[in-house]
Formats: C-alpha cells, structure tokens, sequence
C-alpha cells in the first residue's frame, strides 16, 4: 500500500489538440479510511533494501531496520544516509521517528571500477584473469554490481563500458573481494565482464550511531492518536461547497481558477485547522465528514495568499510519541 505523509504534486493532463490547457489553481481529495489506512497515510513504510535478504539487498546501508531491530545501529559514511526530521517510520506494527549522533571518524576508501561488457572467454584465458560467478559474490560485492551489471547485459540501450563510483567503510571493504581486484571477471547473465579498479583512494568517515524514538506500538494506538489530534468535522456547507466536497470524496474536486468561492471557503476551513503536514502549496488533513474519517489532500499553488500563509502544522511525530 503507498503510503502519502507528503503530499504528491499533482500533474495537469493537456490533449496536444486543446489550446491553452493549463493546471488547475488547486485541487482536493479525501479518501475514506479505516485505522489501519490512516496510520498508513500518516507514516512511511521502511525502503525495500532495508528489508531485503542478504543476497538481494541493495548498496545503501539497512540503518532503518538494523537500529528497530537491535535499539541502535552504527553506520559509516561520508554523510548521514538518513537526516534527523520529523518522519514517521512504519515496520509492522511499530511507528518510530530516527535519531543520529555523530560518534567519531574512521577510514574507508573511494573505489572507481571500470566495467566491460566486451570481454570474452578467450581474452580471459589468455590473459590467466580470475574469474567468478556473480552468485558466488558476498553479499556487499552483489549489492554494489548489481545495477552496472544489469546496465551493461541488458538487451536495449545497453552501455559496453561505463564507470561506477562507491565508498566502503572498513567493514565493507573487508568483506569484499572486487575492492582489492581479487577478480578480473564476473559472469552475470550470460556474459563476461571485465572489472577493473581503475583508482582506489582512502577516504575519512563519520560514524553516526542511529536510534529509534518509538511513537506508537500498534496501529490502532497510532490512528486513535491521529484522530484526536488533528480530526475535525467538516459541517456546516453552504450548497456549492457541499457539491465540491461531494465531488471531492469520489475522487478529485478542482478548482479551475482562483474565483472559485466554494474552494476558497475550503480553504478557509481547513487552514483554521491543525495539518498533519505542509508543503508549499499543499498540505494533508484528516476530518470527519457525514459520519466518515477522510484523509485529505489538499492543493492550492494558484491561490497565493494561502500558499504563502502557511498553516498551523504539527508533525505525529511531536504528538502521538
């Protein structure tokens, strides 16, 4: 399920054969939820790579899961894969916010690798190169040649020869075996690559040691605390806005231009109420609405004195912890 703690800026859809199609001044969207949506909407699921197995996970450090999993996790890079901010993290049924401190320094190296996708099996046996299977890698040597491997064998828009640029900290660089050019060669999807080491420099790391700050145990506490803080009724319509927000729940309501005056009370309604986040120009809320709870999106970049005048926001993270 996507999960939408910021709010996605719409795009215009223009036919070539329409004159003067432009993008709508601003738009409004409620989608219905239960508990389990709104924490959903309210929070953003853990990357892929932080939850992969071993052998499918990707070059970026699991920070996220290996701090939830161990109360702590230690990381080092040239800069904090992940800042310190306000974001809600989700991993089943536990919603936390991540910390970092800087813990000290250590050296890595700036290894730049050349891949050739032209190598053949001849030219490896005359040259004596020791090749090896990309399966039978570690783990930290697959995650790193994946994609360049995947751009050089595939079938369209295939590159022969590029360059691919990473830094390992001390522990990567000892459980790989292409950083120190153990291996000539890897064959991966049918073909021979040749991998060179074309410069390998040392390189100084921070260590930054990460922490999650827990902000609910279930789903359910998380949603209770949403609805409390920020649910509102939204009653009280004159006809025009009623329609506009009854367009709304099915789907899209857009307001065309800055004169529309049953979305300009909207607006009015909403901005005199706490957002669970803001964006230039748009923002997410949650209210009540003929006896449902609606997650709602809304944007209004052509209205500029509500662009400019943001509303009163608070992020879960400073209320359901």
């Amino acid at each position: 399920m996507q999960t939408r703690l910021l709010v996605a800026t719409a795009t215009a859809v223009c036919l070539v054969a329409l004159a003067g199609c432009s993008q709508p001044a601003g738009s409004l969207s409620m989608d219905p939820v239960n508990d389990t949506e709104l924490a959903d909407h309210a929070s953003m699921t853990v990357p892929k790579d932080e939850l992969a197995e071993e052998h499918e996970r990707g070059p970026q450090p699991q920070v996220l899961s290996r701090a939830v999993q161990n109360e702590s996790a230690t990381v080092a890079a040239t800069d904090p894969p992940h800042r310190n901010n306000s974001t809600v993290y989700r991993t089943g049924d536990r919603f936390y916010t991540l910390s970092y401190t800087t813990v000290g320094t250590t050296s890595g190296r700036d290894v730049t690798y050349r891949f050739d996708g032209n190598a053949t099996a001849d030219e490896a046996d005359r040259n004596g190169w020791a090749t090896v299977a990309y399966d039978d890698l570690p783990p930290v040597d697959r995650a790193m040649l994946r994609t360049p491997l995947a751009v050089i064998t595939a079938e369209e828009g295939s590159r022969s020869s590029i360059k691919e640029r990473r830094t390992y900290s001390p522990d990567e660089l000892n459980q790989s075996v292409i950083a120190d050019q153990q291996y000539d060669a890897i064959r991966y999807d049918g073909t021979l690559v040749e991998v060179d080491v074309a410069s390998s420099e040392p390189r100084s790391l921070t260590v930054y040691r990460y922490q999650p700050n827990p902000v609910a145990t279930t789903a359910d506490a998380y949603a209770a605390c949403l609805r409390d803080e920020y649910g509102f009724e939204l009653s009280g319509l004159d006809t025009k806005t009623r329609e506009a927000v009854n367009e709304a729940t099915d789907g899209t309501y857009r307001a065309e231009n800055t004169s529309d005056t049953a979305f300009r009370s909207l607006l009015e309604t909403f901005h005199s109420h706490t957002a669970v986040s803001v964006n230039a120009g748009s923002g997410s809320w949650v209210t009540r609405y003929e006896g449902r709870l609606y997650w709602v999106e809304l944007r209004y970049t052509g209205f500029e004195s509500y662009r400019d005048s943001r509303p009163q926001v608070r992020a879960p993270a400073a209320v359901c912890s």
